[in-house]
């Protein structure tokens, strides 16, 4: 096809025609830096340039387009026109179209989407980490969809063809997990599909979790127990249900200054830990590296947390034994409940054996519920997993919408705690106290933060540990004092 100036024509998202009823409305990515406007309409996710709303701006469009197409046809430099732009809207529509990924742009740079589904003439579908999955006003044809298929795998590197139609892998620029399934006799050239995990930028803590109801003080304080004494944890749940959000949360109650080894095949864990050696699996070429090469090194660094970050396949074998060498595990699981968890760890093919299981109690499982058309929830309950039978420790009352309470001493109550004495040289009545003093100390810190910020983006990821561990080590020692 001959290049002429309608092939060039860059693609503006305009707004919509009609006022609309948002239940949320903001800027990306920033007030500061306004390039797309977001409406969540309540199972919609509207985005439009801001600059289609300046239409000065916007007669700059054709001028802009006709020195592009020079530039393409003279073969100079596009680096060149781009820093003549002096709106950084506009120059950011000329970033998109043929440096980036096009009008994936909003969607890779909002903050609260860490799931983007598209597949060729369908609305792009988001996950909003609020509102859930919403539909878009964005709709990519076959061709369209094609080249940006093409774009992601030539950005990391990867073949991608009728011939290789299935891949997978990490995109440099955003450090996304990719899924493409490509037009091929595969899906009988009918569909293309891509899928793309966002790693989340500003991680959610406990406290953020705590103020949307997702998991109350009291669990909460559990769970940092079984951290603080590295007892394994199984997050289990369904697709896009808050696991990596709730167990990237909970590595941040790890004992500031620990050693820590993640082992992932995709990189999504974030850490605020100083001495954290970040690990991932390699499953292709000559020299493969799996998850229990990465352990067998790890248990010579001497690291005092080894964290598998998901497991899905027989990986789940060699992940077992970070449960066997006591460093804790803080896994998720792609499961509908705990039971169904331990039925696919049994089987083939993971076929664990069934007495690695009796070393992992604790199961996680994370539920996203839709309480009224159009707003979804999130709500985390734990189950204690104890000589075969799982038994509800948190739950989760829809009449109330709280989480509530099962077994009211928990920590005098449930038989696993006995191997925590043991391994940690501690007694019951130590543990019973620090539990209490973790609930008072998230209670302190969680009313404190929401009266500085209600957002509760202070503190931040990075500094809560510190915070935390602070505040209960004064705890523990007036306790001792009385």
């Amino acid at each position: 096809m001959s290049l002429d100036l309608e092939s060039i024509k860059l693609r503006l998202l305009t707004p919509p025609a009609s006022e609309l009823k948002c239940v949320e409305r903001y800027i990306v990515p920033s007030p500061q830096k306004p390039l797309y406007s977001i409406c969540i309409t309540g199972d919609s996710y509207v985005v439009w340039d801001s600059v289609a709303e300046d239409p000065v701006a916007v007669n700059e469009l054709p001028r802009i387009e006709e020195k592009l197409y020079d530039v393409l046809v003279s073969d100079e430099s596009l680096v060149d026109l781009i820093e003549e732009i002096k709106d950084e809207r506009l120059k950011h529509i000329v970033e998109r179209e043929y440096m980036g990924y096009g009008v994936l742009e909003p969607f890779l740079l909002d903050p609260s989407i860490n799931n983007i589904h598209v597949m060729s003439n369908k609305p792009i579908q988001v996950q909003h980490r609020v509102h859930g999955r919403l539909s878009t006003n964005i709709v990519l044809n076959t061709d369209e969809t094609s080249e940006l298929a093409l774009r992601l795998s030539a950005a990391a590197g990867k073949p991608l063809s009728e011939a290789t139609p299935l891949t997978s892998f990490i995109e440099p620029r955003y450090e996304a997990r990719v899924s493409i399934v490509f037009l091929s006799d595969v899906t009988m050239r009918r569909s293309l599909t891509i899928d793309i995990r966002k790693p989340t930028e500003k991680p959610w803590t406990l406290l953020k979790l705590i103020n949307l109801g997702s998991i109350s003080i009291e669990e909460a304080a559990f769970l940092w127990l079984m951290v603080k004494y590295k007892v394994p944890i199984l997050i289990v749940g369904e697709i896009m249900s808050g696991k990596t959000t709730l167990a990237t949360a909970l590595l941040a109650l790890i004992p500031p200054g620990s050693r820590v080894l993640t082992v992932e095949d995709t990189p999504e864990i974030r850490l605020p830990a100083t001495y954290w050696t970040r690990t991932t699996t390699r499953d292709y070429g000559e020299y493969k590296v799996s998850v229990f090469d990465i352990l067998k090194v790890g248990v010579r660094l001497s690291q005092d947390y080894v964290i598998v970050g998901e497991i899905r396949g027989e990986e789940a074998r060699e992940w077992a034994h970070s449960i066997l060498l006591g460093h804790c595990a803080i896994t998720t699981f792609h499961a509908e409940s705990p039971e169904a968890a331990i039925l696919r760890l049994i089987s083939p093919p993971i076929s664990l054996d069934p007495q690695v299981l009796r070393m992992l109690n604790v199961f996680v499982k994370t539920n996203l519920i839709e309480r009224e058309p159009g707003k979804k929830i999130f709500r985390h309950e734990i189950y204690i997993h104890e000589e075969g039978v799982v038994n509800p420790l948190f739950t989760y009352n829809p009449s109330t919408d709280n989480i509530e309470p099962r077994v009211e001493n928990p920590i005098k109550t449930l038989k696993f705690i006995d191997r925590v004495v043991l391994a940690h040289r501690i007694t019951r009545e130590d543990l019973e106290r620090e539990y209490r003093a973790m609930i008072k100390t998230l209670e302190e810190t969680y009313f404190e933060a929401l009266n500085v910020d209600p957002s509760l983006e202070t503190p931040s990821y990075k500094e809560l540990p510190e915070i935390l561990y602070t505040k209960l080590y004064r705890k523990l020692g007036e306790l001792n004092k009385v």
